[in-house]
Formats: C-alpha cells, structure tokens, sequence
C-alpha cells in the first residue's frame, strides 16, 4: 500500500530525520520518501504487518500533526 501523510508543523530538517527515523522503525515499512518543502512523507508499506494508523499515531506520538492521503 502507499500512503501520502500530510505533517503540518514539520518545519526542519531535524524534523524530517525524527519523523523518517520513527517510520522507518516500523515492521512493514518497505519504503519512504520525505519532503520538507511540501510538508509530506509518503510510505510505502505492507498491511499485513502494519496499518495507515498505527503509522500516523508513531508520527502524531512525537507531537506532530498529521493528514493522511490514501493513494
């Protein structure tokens, strides 16, 4: 599954590496691209370990907001 995640408040670059770090951490994760510029990361993933909100709530754990955009 591939999923666009909105992050309202990522303003940094050290943002960016916090947020990759966390999605990377989850089992299922095949693949993730961030951008600053448009605020969003998209995440590639496999639902049979993993789903869309488990991988927003990580995100949303570490004070982030987030809006999710299916694919």
């Amino acid at each position: 599954m591939k999923s666009v995640i909105k992050i309202c408040n990522m303003e940094s670059h050290e943002d960016t590496t916090i947020i990759q770090e966390t999605i990377v951490n989850n089992l299922g994760v095949i693949a993730s691209e961030i951008s600053l510029t448009n605020k969003e990361i998209t995440v590639i993933y496999n639902e049979t370990f993993l789903s869309i909100k488990k991988i927003i709530n990580s995100i949303e754990d570490l004070g982030y907001v987030v809006i999710w955009f299916n694919l």
